[in-house]
C-alpha cells in the first residue's frame, strides 16, 4: 500500500515538527564556556539554556562537575551557569585571602545577570547565603544543600577532631594519593549510597584538586566579619535548606540554626545521604530542586 496524498502531508508535517524540536533542543543545550577576568583573578564558567538564571556553586575541594547530574535537566528549563570558585577547578589558583561573594558578584556583572536563583552545596551554599544577605535584590530563590555555615562554632568533638587531623596531615605531607584517600573517608566527602558514576566523579574531582587550601589555610575563602551566621536574618529570598540524613550531627545543627534565622525558609532531608546529597541521591535531589525553583515554598493560610 502506498501513502495517500493526505498521509504524505501528515508525514511531512511530523518530520518538520521533529526537526524543529531537535533544533530547539540543540539550541537550548548549547554550552558556552570561558574564563572571565574579575577581581585580579580568572574564573572558569559554563552556561547553557534559556529562561530565568540559575547559578550553581560547588563545594570545597570540588569543582563545577559536582553538578553534572543536575546540569542537563536544569538547562532544559533555565539559563544555567556553573563556575569554579577561585582556587578550584579550572579557575585561577588562590594566592591571597579573598571573599568569594565579591567574585560571584563580579561574575554576574560580567555576564549581565541582574537577578538569579542560587544553588550551592557545602562551601557553595555558604557563598550563596552570604551573597543573598549582602545583595538581596539580586537573588530570586536559594537552595542551600549540606551547608558549611561560616561563623558557626558548635562543632561536635568528632568533626573537630576529624577536620584538625586532616588539615594536620595534609599540611605536613602534601596532597598525594594517600592523603586524598584519607580526605575521601572524612565526614565531608564520605559517600553512603552513591552510584558508581558518582564515586568516579568524586574521585576525579579530588584527584584534580591541588590541596592548596588544606596545605595553606591562609588562602581559604573568608566571609567576614560579619560572618554568614550573623547575616542570615537579612536574607529575603525563599530558601530551601537541604541536609542528608546520614550527615555528621554538626551539619544538622547548622541547618536548624539556618531554619530558625532565615525568615522565609523550609527544610528537606535527603534520606540515606551524607554530605554530598546531590551526588549520592541525584534523582531525588534534582526533582526536589526543580519543584522548589518552580513552586517555591507553599504558604500556609
Amino acid at each position: 500500500m502506498y501513502p495517500t496524498h493526505h498521509s504524505r502531508h501528515s508525514l511531512l508535517a511530523l518530520l518538520c515538527w521533529l526537526l524543529c524540536s531537535s533544533v530547539v533542543a540543540l539550541a537550548q543545550s548549547k554550552i558556552v564556556s570561558g574564563k572571565l577576568a574579575v577581581n585580579d583573578t580568572r574564573l572558569y564558567y559554563e552556561a547553557a539554556g534559556k529562561g530565568e538564571t540559575v547559578v550553581l556553586i560547588h563545594g570545597f575541594a570540588l569543582d563545577n562537575r559536582q553538578w553534572d547530574s543536575q546540569w542537563s535537566k536544569l538547562n532544559k528549563r533555565y539559563r544555567v551557569i556553573r563556575y569554579d570558585v577561585r582556587g578550584f577547578g579550572q579557575s585561577a589558583r588562590a594566592r591571597d585571602p579573598h571573599d568569594p561573594t565579591d567574585d560571584l558578584k563580579a561574575l554576574l556583572d560580567s555576564l549581565g545577570i541582574t537577578q538569579t536563583h542560587l544553588v550551592g552545596a557545602g562551601m557553595g551554599a555558604n557563598i550563596a547565603l552570604h551573597f543573598a544577605a549582602r545583595y538581596p535584590q539580586r537573588v530570586l530563590k536559594i537552595v542551600a544543600a549540606n551547608t558549611e555555615l561560616d561563623g558557626f562554632e558548635e562543632y561536635t568533638p568528632e568533626l573537630s577532631a576529624s577536620l584538625h587531623k586532616a588539615v594536620g596531615i595534609i599540611s605536613q605531607q602534601g596532597w598525594h594519593d594517600e592523603q586524598q584517600e584519607f580526605w575521601l573517608r572524612s565526614p565531608f566527602t564520605r559517600l553512603y549510597a552513591a552510584e558508581d558514576r558518582a564515586v568516579i566523579r568524586l574521585s576525579e574531582m579530588t584527584a584534580d584538586y591541588h590541596g592548596d587550601h588544606l596545605i595553606n589555610p591562609r588562602i581559604n575563602p573568608y566571609f567576614g566579619p560579619p560572618h554568614t551566621l550573623e547575616l542570615l536574618p537579612l536574607i529575603q529570598a525563599q530558601t530551601l535548606i537541604l541536609t542528608g540524613s546520614k550527615e555528621e550531627e554538626t551539619f544538622h545543627r547548622m541547618a536548624k540554626v539556618m531554619a530558625e534565622r532565615i525568615p522565609n525558609s523550609s527544610t528537606f532531608v535527603v534520606k540515606n545521604s551524607g554530605h554530598l546529597s546531590n551526588l549520592e541521591k541525584s534523582t531525588i535531589f534534582t526533582s526536589t530542586l526543580l519543584h522548589f525553583l518552580k513552586n517555591g515554598i507553599r504558604q500556609t493560610p
